[in-house]
């Protein structure tokens, strides 16, 4: 049965990702519930899972035919999208703004005005020192920036054991400049309005400057709250926040110069994006909080080159938002997270884990790619394997040819096997038959091969093949 002709009708409010239309009627469930697809008819859409692998090299249409639609899709509840570039914004506002307000975090600093279509859109900064609000919140954020801060400045996000241990040492000290950036009680009125601080701006000028020597100060001086360097940072969150990181940032500045220096070092190199004024902003930014999200419709788009540059200020965000719904489990709408180019844009460090276990927090992942190898420089090869086995469904766009083997090759073995009966004639013409069990599929037979079509791998089983029109031939374009 061919698909349907015209506008695809596609009307989704399912709690899983959307993942094409069924192409051809499935037959009807064999007993052992493994497939999810079963019994669909052409043109419904096909069932996935709570998270989703999009697979398709560079001009396959993923962006237009999946994870565009999958933003639109989610309707009335929040959703965080990230690209590479303004397409993914551009092809969505006008129908997310329907929904609620329009959040734009561009870390490329290249989003035209015209992409936005005169969607009324709050821009935002990713400001680190605005997503800690306590101790603990400080040092999660710290250790995150050094996993990846590297990458900023043109690394691969890898470590030795000495720089390890050095961003160890360092990741008390950069949880105490985040909290001394951010809100902070008014030393004249501890009772009253918190103050800003001075946000990233503030905790990099500080990181920079050690201060002065403390064996020479002068006790009669007034208190000195507002000079960013190391002193001022340590009075902050010593006196004002009552922080328990405050003495690290002491004992620091005491150690041996040449530890002290390596400790300024590593604080600064997790701060590296935000020395980038597309990072960092012109000031006139509003910091994104993740509770933004809250409100019914709310969409967050963020665009982070695909040079990695500024991947620590969007994985910041993107890790926040996960934070904030695990706090929240069951009091929030479900968000979804559509990140292309996740590898590039944002590697979220614990990405093994949060793949297991988001759907219990409320949150689902589409993730773009253009092949799973992507994966291994930023994961390993056991971060690499683990992903592959785990992400409970895969869309495969033609074109992914071997890359994609691992994949097709688990679902030709999950089809089983059947027997075949082969038969031969001998020099004396004599026939012979015998009976062999073979795969019922192969992998080669599983790769899609026409354009506006995948391969989806949902289930533990063979998959199937469906429909992955252009988001214009769909009725989500529909007025």
């Amino acid at each position: 049965m061919r698909p349907p002709t015209g506008k695809n009708t596609v009307q989704h409010r399912g709690d899983t990702p959307y993942a094409g239309l069924v192409l051809v009627d499935q037959p009807a469930d064999d007993g052992n519930g493994t497939e999810p697809n079963a019994g669909l008819r052409a043109g419904q859409i096909a069932a996935t899972a709570p998270h989703l692998a999009v697979i398709g090299k560079t001009g396959s249409g993923k962006t237009r035919s999946c994870l565009g639609p999958n933003v639109v899709l989610w309707g009335d509840r929040p959703v965080v999208a990230m690209s590479s570039k303004g397409d993914l914004a551009e092809l969505t506002i006008r129908q997310r703004s329907m929904n609620g307000p329009v959040y734009l975090l561009d870390l490329s600093g290249e989003v035209r005005e015209s992409e936005l279509h005169g969607i009324e859109v709050r821009r935002v900064v990713a400001d680190p020192c605005a997503l800690v609000t306590n101790d603990d919140e400080a040092a999660n954020m710290s250790s995150l920036l050094h996993a990846v801060g590297t990458l900023g400045a043109g690394g691969t996000g890898s470590a030795s054991d000495e720089s390890a241990q050095w961003k160890a040492l360092a990741t008390r000290p950069l949880a105490n400049f985040l909290r001394a950036g951010g809100w902070l009680p008014d030393p004249e009125d501890p009772s009253g309005e918190p103050l800003w601080g001075g946000g990233i701006a503030w905790a990099l000028a500080a990181a920079e400057d050690i201060g002065g020597d403390e064996d020479r100060a002068d006790p009669e001086a007034p208190v000195d709250y507002e000079t960013p360097n190391w002193d001022t940072a340590y009075l902050r969150t010593k006196a004002l926040l009552r922080s328990r990181h405050a003495q690290s940032l002491l004992a620091a500045k005491r150690r041996d110069p040449k530890q002290r220096d390596s400790v300024a070092i590593n604080c600064l190199m997790a701060l590296t994006p935000w020395t980038l004024e597309s990072v960092a902003g012109d000031g006139t930014g509003v910091p994104f909080r993740p509770s933004m999200l809250e409100e019914r419709g709310a969409t967050l788009y963020i665009v982070s080159p695909f040079d990695g540059s500024a991947a620590p200020a969007a994985t910041a965000v993107i890790m926040q938002c996960i934070n904030h719904w695990r706090k929240r489990v069951g009091r929030l709408d479900p968000l979804l997270m559509v990140l292309d180019e996740l590898a590039n844009g944002a590697p979220l460090p614990a990405l093994p884990q949060i793949v297991g276990e988001a759907r219990g927090l409320g949150i689902r992942m589409v993730v773009g790619l253009q092949s799973s190898s992507q994966f291994e420089p930023r994961w390993g090869s056991a971060g690499l394997k683990i992903l592959r086995d785990t992400f409970p469904a895969v869309l495969i766009y033609p074109g992914t040819g071997a890359a994609e083997k691992d994949f097709l090759e688990d679902a030709a073995w999950a089809a089983g096997e059947e027997e075949r009966t082969t038969s031969s004639t001998d020099a004396t013409n004599r026939a012979s038959r015998s009976r062999d069990r073979v795969e019922a599929q192969n992998a080669a037979d599983l790769l899609p091969r026409r354009r506006g079509q995948a391969r989806l791998l949902a289930g533990g089983g063979p998959g199937l093949l469906v429909s992955v029109p252009d988001i214009d031939a769909t009725s989500l374009r529909a007025g």
